[in-house]
C-alpha cells in the first residue's frame, strides 16, 4: 500500500473506533498476532518504527 492508502485504513480504524466508544456496540473482534503486537508495543510506550514490510500474518 501506498502512504495514500495507510492513512485511509487508519482513518477507517480511528472511525471505527470513535463509534465504537460512543455506542452499545461490541464488535467482539480477536485481535490477531500482528494486532497484539502492535497494542503491546503501544501500551509499552516503545517507540514506533518505520516496517519496511507490510505484514498482517505476525
Amino acid at each position: 500500500m501506498n502512504v495514500d492508502q495507510h492513512l485511509k485504513v487508519a482513518q477507517w480504524h480511528i472511525e471505527q473506533a470513535r463509534l465504537h466508544a460512543t455506542s452499545q456496540h461490541a464488535c467482539g473482534c480477536p485481535a490477531n498476532e500482528h494486532y497484539q503486537k502492535i497494542i503491546d508495543e503501544v501500551e509499552a510506550g516503545t517507540k514506533i518504527e518505520e516496517e519496511l514490510v507490510c505484514s498482517t500474518e505476525g
